[in-house]
């Protein structure tokens, strides 16, 4: 039984590393990443290089300080802020974008996913849910509810009705092909119990 638990823990977390990577790359993928952001060197590419993130958050946070509305560079310190979980300082940036794009869905989506990481999965749900209610065809949001209703609240049968929400709205995204798999595993481990 050790060993099960130890195993499904181990891919809990691939998944979880996984899932965190796609919505990461899938956030940014349609944001400006021209270098004024980054003070004319370039940096974008520093995003995904650990050893310049530091430096890049120090630059961002100066550049927020010179223009404290500048909405390209808040999303951007709040995505850094969320790949190098700071996530207090994430939540922050991500609620003072969702007051400027009251209707932005991902905004709630990466709220909730911050407080997901910070353990607070109950009002992690709450964003989510207030997510759904602003689009319920919003395709990640539903992936990312039933994540945090398997793996922050344990309740599996909710969690495959969202996952099976996210799978029927486009099964040929790779979100739709994230729920089949993650439906697919709990059957699995349904099947082991």
């Amino acid at each position: 039984m050790q060993n099960r638990n130890t195993i499904i823990g181990l891919v809990a977390a691939l998944i979880v590393v996984g899932i965190v990577g796609y919505f990461i790359g899938h956030r940014t993928a349609g944001r400006r990443t021209d270098s004024s952001i980054y003070n004319n060197k370039g940096a974008a590419t520093a995003v995904s290089q650990s050893a310049n993130r530091s430096s890049l958050v120090a630059d961002l946070e100066a550049k927020l300080r010179e223009n404290p509305d500048d909405t390209d560079v808040i999303q951007t310190l709040a995505d850094t802020y969320f790949s190098t979980k700071r996530f207090d300082d994430a939540i922050k940036l991500y609620k003072q974008l969702s007051v400027i794009n009251p209707g932005d869905v991902d905004l709630n989506n990466e709220i909730g996913l911050s407080l997901y990481y910070k353990g607070q999965s109950e009002e992690a749900l709450k964003y989510i849910d207030e997510g759904i209610k602003k689009n319920p065809y919003h395709q990640r949001i539903w992936l990312t509810r039933g994540f945090i209703l398997a793996y922050g609240v344990g309740d599996l049968k909710e969690a495959a009705k969202a996952w099976e929400k996210a799978r029927v709205l486009d099964p040929a995204s790779n979100v739709g092909k994230a729920a089949a798999d993650y439906l697919v595993q709990i059957k699995k481990e349904a099947g082991n119990n």
